[in-house]
């Protein structure tokens, strides 16, 4: 990551820089005369938001920021002239769009389904586990609404939310267009294409995970408390530190923790971003990582439009760990293959219909899923499309529930 030397100055420097370089590249429309700069008030720290049973405190600067790249209004008086920026107004526009088509679609359905078809797995769920899940927060929010921590992982970096020097070196309508290609692959197919996330969020561009998963946050009307970032130890103790810019690019795995809480509650919950290979070569029984994940006892899985990773043969010590530790496991045809989940082990319910995989992918069609889905009395309706079948939604999900805490582990 790029040195951000502008972070450590005083925050009144720090964000007067900010926004005086927006309104030094865009002039309000039909503004025919120079406008001053505003003095900037607001603190970069902490602030406290009165709840019915606790204070929660709020990073002011970055839950502004945030509001700004998710196409909202921020509530600050000095914001004011970023939001009459024409390039922030049409992305706000087209962002509120998107949305909202989507919610229609896909998140509204997926909200309904999960409240019926999940209450026993939701009333049982502290920690959501979403491997290959990298930014896609949304989704298991969605699902599982009430837990209190979620635990995403992926190959992207951790990356920043937008600072002044990113502004340096690019406008802000090319910012927002690459907010706005990324996002409207996912709200069409429900995932991020992974070709697409390694270019746009570089950090010359997006600048990794974080501005999405702030963006999924502020989009479903939560408030940001807090930024960590998160290491490791040797022995696979998590070690935060304060959220900053890094000076240098950090080794797997490394990635951060935001608590956040909703206006109306009195309860903070988590999100963790690690960016973590889990291939069985960097993730083997003695790393960091794995030895985190090993202390958990017991956490509900989520996978979706995995790649079919878990198919594979270099990906057998994470499989492993998620048939021991999962006490729920929710996937589509890409997870877990099949032919591991034994009846006597596992209950198991089949929703929506079982297609072969996408010409993308070969060498990973299912004959015994295909078969289970062929007998009708074990299959339920799924009403909202989810995974790479996005174009003929054909889609499927498959819950499993452990039956009991022992599992032979196949090879």
């Amino acid at each position: 990551m790029n040195s951000r030397r502008g972070f450590k100055k005083s925050k009144k420097a720090f964000l007067l820089g900010f926004f005086s370089l927006v309104l030094l590249h865009f002039s309000l429309a039909g503004a025919g005369t120079k406008t001053a700069s505003p003095k900037l008030k607001f603190s970069p720290g902490l602030s406290s938001i009165q709840q019915e049973n606790q204070n929660f405190s709020v990073d002011t600067l970055h839950e502004e920021i945030a509001k700004v790249i998710s196409g909202l209004p921020s509530e600050h008086p000095d914001l004011l002239p970023l939001q009459q920026n024409p390039a922030w107004e049409n992305f706000a526009r087209l962002f509120k769009a998107s949305w909202e088509k989507a919610n229609t679609r896909r998140l509204e359905p997926m909200q309904t389904w999960a409240a019926s078809e999940l209450a026993e797995v939701r009333a049982k769920t502290k920690t959501v586990f979403y491997p290959f899940g990298g930014p896609d927060l949304l989704t298991a929010y969605l699902l599982f609404p009430e837990a209190e921590t979620y635990l995403l992982v992926g190959l992207e970096p951790p990356g920043n939310l937008p600072e002044p020097a990113t502004f340096q070196h690019k406008s802000i309508e090319a910012y927002l267009a690459d907010l706005q290609e990324i996002m409207s692959d996912y709200f069409q197919k429900s995932y991020f294409i992974t070709r697409k996330m390694n270019e746009e969020l570089d950090e010359r561009k997006i600048n990794g995970v974080l501005p999405l998963v702030c963006i999924f946050l502020k989009r479903t009307d939560n408030i940001i408390s807090e930024i960590k970032r998160v290491e490791f130890d040797d022995s696979g103790n998590p070690v935060e530190s304060d959220y900053k810019l890094s000076r240098v690019r950090i080794k797997r795995p490394v990635g951060f923790k935001i608590t956040f809480f909703k206006k109306d509650s009195n309860r903070l919950q988590t999100v963790y971003y690690i960016s973590c290979d889990l291939s069985d070569e960097r993730f083997t029984p003695s790393a960091k990582f794995y030895l985190y994940l090993n202390r958990y006892d017991h956490w509900t899985c989520f996978i979706k439009s995995a790649s079919y990773l878990l198919h594979f043969k270099n990906f057998v010590n994470i499989r492993q760990l998620l048939l021991l530790k999962s006490d729920f496991i929710l996937q589509d045809d890409t997870g877990i293959p099949y032919r591991h989940f034994k009846s006597e082990d596992w209950e198991i319910q089949l929703y929506g219909r079982y297609a072969k995989p996408v010409k993308d992918f070969s060498g990973v069609e299912q004959p015994d899923l295909k078969a289970a889905y062929e007998d009708k009395t074990r299959v339920k309706p799924l009403p909202f499309h989810l995974g790479y079948h996005w174009g003929t939604n054909l889609d499927c999900l498959i819950l499993f529930k452990r039956k009991a805490k022992a599992v032979e582990v196949p090879n």
